[in-house]
């Protein structure tokens, strides 16, 4: 059977007049697409109260649920999240929604990183080493895999799993191991793979 997968769109502004898109990556889409996914938006508009309620309806029409990069977090964010680990929803968050899954279980700001190897448009630019008992293992299969890198901040510590750090000590990957699929990455898998 063909599963869903809804994608939280982020926020980003337009050329034209500054007008907000809802958005995401074309790389995130081209890769959902190469294994026949459908692919749900999620859009979220800010400042409508019945809003959430409109997205948890979407949530549950969902296999799964992708909170990808991005440049702010909002309080809706969090309440998106929080629903997703609740109903034990296989959540995917990278960058941005990594970094929300870690605030949201450990209610610490996010810190500059002062390196400048973690932004950058190459594709592959330092290592993750991932801890053995994880799900991110038994995934990848590896313990220690190259990574892209294009975020400023970071999340020094969770309440959640903490599976894989960068050769800086930057936390890469996080899960709750008492969920189905609960994984945030700081990388972004789909810019790395290849046809």
């Amino acid at each position: 059977m063909k599963k869903t997968v809804g994608i939280i769109l982020r926020e980003n502004v337009a050329d034209y007049n500054e007008i907000p898109l809802y958005a995401c990556r074309r790389d995130m889409i081209q890769f959902l697409k190469k294994y026949n996914i459908n692919i749900i938006g999620i859009p979220i508009i800010f400042g409508n109260e019945n809003e959430f309620d409109k997205i948890k309806e979407t949530i549950d029409l969902c296999d799964g649920i992708i909170s990808p990069g991005g440049s702010k977090i909002h309080d809706i964010d969090y309440k998106i999240v929080k629903y997703l680990h609740e109903i034990d929803k296989p959540t995917l968050g990278i960058c941005l929604g990594m970094q929300i899954m870690g605030k949201l279980f450990n209610e610490k700001v996010r810190t500059k990183i002062e390196s400048g190897k973690h932004y950058t448009e190459k594709e592959y630019v330092h290592n993750v080493r991932i801890k053995k008992d994880s799900l991110l293992y038994k995934i990848i299969g590896e313990e220690t895999i190259k990574v892209n890198s294009r975020h400023k901040r970071q999340i020094p510590y969770t309440n959640l799993d903490c599976v894989a750090y960068s050769e800086d000590n930057v936390l890469e990957a996080i899960e709750d191991k008492s969920k189905k699929f609960f994984i945030g990455l700081q990388w972004h898998p789909e810019s790395l793979i290849e046809d």
